[in-house]
């Protein structure tokens, strides 16, 4: 009984984790990439494990996990 807890503990922090550091990603306004000191294909911003700014298809995009997305904004 007790091996069965933690087995469903381990599998509910995992699905937990795999859900929190999922990558969101939003669309830049042209407003937003004229209000940037650096230039955005010059900065080097990270998240936990991905490349915050990314370009997609000639569009830029701030790409964050959903857990910074949840801390900060």
């Amino acid at each position: 009984m007790t091996r069965a807890f933690i087995v469903v503990g381990v599998i509910v922090v995992a699905l937990l984790v795999m859900v929190l550091l999922q990558p969101v990603c939003v669309q830049l306004s042209n407003d937003d990439l004229k209000s940037f000191n650096v230039p955005i294909e010059q900065r080097t911003d990270r998240d936990i494990y991905l490349r915050v700014f990314q370009q997609r298809d000639g569009r830029w995009y701030q790409c964050k996990t959903r857990l910074s997305r949840l801390m900060f904004f």
